[in-house]
């Protein structure tokens, strides 16, 4: 089992033994595992597990200063995956805001593992694809999940492109935390993180304070993927939108239509292809 799936896992599994359904209250759910949950006013951490030793309970902190209470629910969620995941016994007791929410590379193991955890626990797939219905690709979208599930936004945002049929990406981008990219399953250009940098960019506007579009636009594909099999006119859409508490710009990128040079099968092909082979008095490519 990956540290994917193992948070997946033991949320699903929490859901069905607690009887949940819908979109859940992770403080409701506390209580019921026996963990206190209290607001506090402290720095440097946005959220905090205390356990009873030797005992099946105690107590979270959340920092109180957290203004979104998405923000508080998904925090609490996280602290509740600790509690619950196995190996997480003896992890470090506190979690700073870059590891709440954070899907970076760089981030912990256990960490993420915990984020996992409370993106099932809070966004269960049912309510989520209801959400999701037929719309197109939007941060509007991503903004209803967050709403109807209390949670961050760049929590909903990862958990859209986890299950969105679209070929799209989201990009969380920060000059002064840990940068990360999501992928949908379907989308499979590599993403530039340095992409919000570019001029050209809506993420670059954002990051400058200026005044950007309030849905997706096209913009040069280049200016995000990498990959030697976009043609050079190719567009792709962006919806940036700033995140002045966080010093962040979060990013949705859609792959609307075809921008591909050559598809799978052709690109196949011309791998397999022996020049030798291939002469004027060859009559067609190979299958």
């Amino acid at each position: 089992m990956t540290k994917v799936d193992k948070g997946r896992a033991y949320a699903k599994a929490l859901l069905a033994k607690l009887k949940v359904t819908g979109p859940a209250d992770a403080s409701a759910i506390a209580n019921q595992l026996q963990l206190d949950v209290n607001e506090m006013d402290v720095n440097g951490f946005d959220g905090a597990l205390v356990r009873a030793k030797g005992m099946p309970l105690g107590a979270i902190v959340v920092r109180g200063s957290i203004r979104e209470s998405g923000r508080k629910n998904f925090t609490v969620a996280h602290e509740i995956g600790h509690f619950v995941l196995p190996g997480h016994e003896n992890t470090e007791a506190v979690c700073t805001s870059d590891e709440v929410a954070n899907w970076s590379d760089a981030a912990k193991e256990l960490e993420r593992e915990a984020n996992e955890f409370a993106a099932e626990l809070l966004m269960p797939e049912l309510a989520v694809q209801q959400i999701i219905g037929r719309s197109e690709p939007s941060l509007t979208v991503i903004q209803k999940i967050a709403s109807s599930c209390d949670v961050s936004l760049s929590a909903a945002a990862w958990r859209y492109c986890q299950m969105t049929g679209h070929r799209c990406a989201i990009v969380w981008s920060s000059p002064k935390r840990s940068s990360w990219c999501k992928r949908s399953q379907d989308s499979r250009f590599g993403v530039s993180l340095a992409g919000a940098t570019r001029q050209g960019t809506f993420a670059n506007d954002c990051l400058a304070g200026r005044e950007v579009p309030d849905c997706p636009q096209p913009v040069s594909a280049s200016l995000w993927l990498d990959s030697h099999n976009v043609s050079t006119d190719a567009l792709i859409w962006e919806q940036s939108k700033a995140l002045p508490t966080y010093s962040s710009v979060l990013t949705l990128l859609w792959i609307k239509e075809r921008i591909e040079i050559y598809s799978d099968d052709e690109s196949t092909a011309l791998d397999e292809l022996d020049p030798e082979q291939f002469t004027v008095n060859r009559q067609r490519w190979p299958r």
